[in-house]
């Protein structure tokens, strides 16, 4: 098997416009502060008035190195599978996941702040696990990992801060959100038989592998 290391992203038209729109609202929340007031998801807050919070969340960020490696992972990874799954089952994914991660961010405390577009990327990087499991990243532009150790690792965070609590203030339960939806989503799990079809033939292909 040939080693394939993830040096860089594939940019298409629908990051471009994923990451142009992050970038605006991101420069109006720093032009007006009310912008997150309006548009952030405070989990007491959303019913009955705010529901729509449950996905505008995703577009807001804290700092600049928040949305700088939030878009970079997105650009790294999302415009492969733009490619792969087409611009209608992209989307749907990348929103399903950031609407979970927002649906999960209701079991937090009340009056938490919740935003970030990390919800969606989580439900992306489980997709591209999925998908391309054997494709080696550089973890720090330094270590090579393959993509399904990466995600089982920052997922198994994200489960365990969920579980026991603290992570720096970080919204784990977003994340974690966003994984599930990424896992049903790709896995179709709503289609057990299609699922269970696709795991016999992964499966008979690497014994095959292993025969030749």
């Amino acid at each position: 098997m040939n080693r394939q290391i993830r040096l860089g992203g594939t940019w298409t038209p629908t990051i471009g416009w994923l990451i142009g729109i992050n970038v605006a609202v991101f420069l109006l929340q720093n032009f007006n502060p009310m912008v997150t007031e309006w548009l952030g998801l405070v989990p007491g807050l959303v019913w009955p008035t705010r529901v729509y919070t449950l996905l505008t969340y995703a577009f807001l960020h804290g700092s600049v190195g928040h949305i700088f490696f939030n878009m970079l992972t997105l650009y790294f990874f999302g415009g492969d599978l733009d490619l792969f799954l087409g611009r209608r089952r992209f989307l749907t994914l990348y929103f399903g996941s950031a609407l979970a991660g927002g649906l999960a961010a209701l079991l937090l405390p009340p009056n938490t702040m919740v935003i970030g577009a990390s919800a969606g990327i989580y439900g992306l990087l489980v997709a591209y696990a999925i998908y391309f499991p054997h494709t080696e990243v550089l973890l720090w532009f330094l270590l090579p990992m393959k993509m399904w150790v990466l995600v089982t690792l920052w997922v198994g965070i994200s489960l365990f801060y969920s579980i026991f609590g603290a992570g720096g203030g970080i919204a784990h339960l977003a994340h974690l959100g966003g994984a599930l939806f990424g896992l049903a989503y790709t896995l179709r799990i709503w289609r057990p038989l299609p699922v269970l079809k696709d795991l016999q033939y992964r499966w008979r292909r690497r014994r095959f592998k292993r025969i030749q």
